[in-house]
């Protein structure tokens, strides 16, 4: 263990070598013992702060969840203009996607390895995640109904998504910038006119 890591505290580093090797790896190819030699510690001292693997795995898509969620509530209301507000959660959710790219394509691919009732769970909060895009995108496209809206907004997050489990090495920088174009454009273009006849 270096000494960065022996100043983090255990149950984080955990979290860490948990996120990175479920990433690398997917959760079924990776143990206890895996997860403890990653953080420096025995496999069985991973119980003192987590009962199960799968513990592991709630604790990391709760973080996901949880941290996106805080994030976009407070958007809508911090920008006077519905535009401003779209690029901030469009912001958000890209810095998520590269600065924490492993935690993401966790929470992104590994969820079927919960309980039913972890998923659902989940799952109400990726709406209410989901609820101020809507709103905010509402605003700016009049041309969709409310289900295009909102197909237009699930769409996107998992275009987003699917970056933190692409295997290409991108600079963080670059990958930021092509996401975010590619988010904006894909929410806010408008269907071409009909040709008069």
């Amino acid at each position: 263990m270096t000494s960065s890591t022996a100043s983090r505290p255990r149950r984080e580093l955990l979290l860490q070598s948990a996120a990175d090797l479920f990433s690398a790896k997917g959760y079924h190819a990776v143990g206890i013992d895996d997860i403890g030699a990653a953080a420096g510690i025995s496999g069985p001292g991973v119980y003192r702060h987590f009962p199960s693997k799968q513990a592991l795995l709630e604790a990391l898509c709760d973080r996901a969840t949880s941290s996106m969620l805080e994030g976009a509530r407070g958007i809508p209301a911090a920008h006077a203009e519905p535009a401003a507000a779209l690029e901030a959660l469009v912001d958000l959710h890209v810095d998520f996607a590269v600065a924490r790219r492993a935690l993401l394509g966790v929470w992104t691919r590994e969820q079927r390895a919960l309980s039913d009732d972890v998923r659902r769970s989940l799952r109400r909060r990726l709406r209410a995640y989901e609820q101020p895009w809507r709103e905010v995108l509402a605003q700016l496209r009049d041309d969709l109904e409310p289900d295009e809206i909102t197909v237009a907004v699930s769409a996107t997050l998992s275009m987003l998504n699917t970056a933190a489990i692409v295997d290409a090495d991108v600079p963080p920088e670059r990958l930021a910038r092509l996401l975010r174009r590619m988010a904006l454009s894909a929410l806010l273009a408008r269907r071409p006119p009909r040709p008069q006849r």
